[in-house]
């Protein structure tokens, strides 16, 4: 079950990093049948954990493009999974994201998955606006009309007490 989130202050409480991030690549890989993709990315900027600005850190994401095979293991076309319509991280996608260290079969190393599946996901539009990655009835309550600088702040402001 996958906790949900109505604050920003209820995600930074439990976040492993807080990071501002663009995405470098990614691939698909197949668990059980399923897809989950992994992405590696460009740390920008870090409002909470061990990782800095320049670092680089791999999220991995249930859903994503992939090419599904038939019973007798020849190849279907292409399909695309998504959770609720929000597709995985893209490609130069430009996001702060919430992550919680990822521990599974899936993948071996350092990973991190974002919080609340896609309600830790806040892509930056090119005036530095947060558009939140969740449908309108999971979307973190406080966190609407925020930008980069607002959201710094309050972390900062959340991260001290």
């Amino acid at each position: 079950m996958v906790k949900s989130y109505r604050t920003v202050s209820e995600l930074a409480q439990d976040a492993d990093e807080i990071v501002e991030i663009k995405v470098n690549v990614q691939k698909t890989i197949l668990y059980q049948e399923v897809p989950f993709t992994v992405s590696t990315v460009s740390v920008l900027n870090s409002f909470k954990g061990d990782h800095e600005k320049g670092d680089t850190i791999r999220i991995i994401e249930t859903g994503g493009e992939y090419t599904p095979l038939d019973k007798q293991g020849n190849a279907l076309p292409k399909t695309t999974m998504n959770f609720n319509g929000i597709s995985v991280l893209q490609p130069n996608n430009h996001e702060v994201i919430f992550l919680s260290t990822f521990e599974g079969p899936q993948i071996s190393g350092e990973v991190y998955v974002p919080l609340g599946v896609y309600q830790g996901r806040f892509k930056v539009d090119a005036s530095g606006d947060l558009i939140q990655q969740a449908p309108d009835e999971e979307k973190v309550n406080d966190a609407a009309n925020m930008n980069v600088e607002r959201l710094s702040d309050t972390l900062h402001k959340l991260l001290r007490q």
